[in-house]
């Protein structure tokens, strides 16, 4: 079980409260959260086993994507996700459509500049998507990956066009998995994640500051 310096510390390095790049010393981290050494180190291993942190000689400083990473970590995504929504719609219950329904709903009303809310919402509908496959390990493998993905500091969501085009993507992955068709769920999931790569790297290109 994770341990509240290990949580605090966590959602600062994916709120970007921390820079990347930056050394995070047992000292500064004792003085913010409050603790002793030992649960500042613990939790600073923790997140380097999570690929959140990295060790620079004796430093451990927040760990910085090139775009060859974000075409690994965009990758590997497209694989996982793929597999869960063909296992969702075969796993799925009927609560996880209503949820995922019910998610889906919530996401069609909101403001689509807010890009907190969105980004909000549609990490809950993945989760929520993850949980339909009931594979304890596929969703461990996914939400290690979505760690990765939260550290960017602007969501895709607000590209022009792409929260459309991510309403219009959820609305046939859940009508896939409804009718229980694995295969075509798995390839509008494998669809979906190609196009967010493709606008991460177009964001990429025109300001690298997005990373």
């Amino acid at each position: 079980m994770a341990s509240p310096v290990h949580q605090r510390l966590r959602e600062d390095v994916l709120a970007s409260v921390f820079a990347p790049g930056e050394p995070l010393t047992e000292a500064k981290l004792t003085e913010r959260y409050g603790a002793s050494r030992t649960p500042v180190r613990e939790a600073l291993q923790r997140l380097e086993q999570d690929g959140l942190v990295e060790r620079r000689g004796k430093a451990v400083v927040v760990r910085t994507h090139s775009a060859e990473e974000i075409i690994d970590i965009y990758e590997s995504r497209i694989i996982l996700e793929q597999a869960a929504a063909s296992k969702a719609a075969i796993k799925a219950t009927a609560l996880d459509h209503q949820l995922l329904k019910g998610l889906l709903l919530q996401m069609q009303q909101l403001d689509p500049t807010d890009g907190r809310a969105l980004a909000e919402t549609n990490r809950a509908f993945h989760a929520q998507l993850w949980h339909a496959t009931h594979s304890p390990s596929l969703i461990g493998l996914l939400e290690r990956l979505d760690q990765q993905v939260r550290r960017y500091t602007l969501t895709t969501l607000t590209y022009p066009g792409r929260w459309a085009a991510v309403l219009a993507d959820y609305a046939k992955l859940l009508a896939a998995i409804e009718d229980g068709d694995s295969g075509r769920a798995g390839e509008i999931a494998a669809r979906h994640m190609s196009d967010a790569l493709a606008i991460r790297l177009k964001m990429y290109a025109e300001d690298p500051r997005t990373l």
